[in-house]
């Protein structure tokens, strides 16, 4: 059993949306050392910064996500949770899928996913 099994969804929302808002808005900025805060090891080494500055030019996407998300679920694993999120953009049109991924790590919580669709 993990850390978040025992949590109602708006307990969940609670603990992700500031780590979101802050991914969203670090993207948004070009700031790496932001964006990757709370990142575990492995994340880190998938995605390093020159990784994020080419994907911040080559997927516009990430630098354009507004400010204002909607929480929509959580998905429980053994040992991790990944959290939905409904995006829009300031640039394109239409709904998008934000996907945070949390699991309990040697320094506390971490994030081992983040994805923009």
């Amino acid at each position: 059993m993990n850390q978040f099994s025992n949590l109602q969804k708006e307990q969940i929302r609670a603990v992700a949306e500031p780590i979101w808002k802050n991914i969203i808005e670090a993207a948004r900025e070009r700031d790496y050392a932001r964006f990757s805060r709370g990142f575990s090891n492995d994340l880190l080494a998938k995605l390093s910064e020159e990784h994020f500055r080419e994907s911040c030019e080559d997927f516009p996407l990430l630098t354009t996500i507004e400010p204002d998300f909607e929480f929509i679920d959580s998905i429980h694993r053994e040992s991790s949770i990944t959290i939905l999120w409904r995006l829009s953009s300031s640039r394109y049109q239409g709904e998008f899928l934000g996907l945070l991924t949390l699991q309990s790590g040697d320094n506390g919580m971490e994030i081992i996913a983040v994805s923009v669709n």
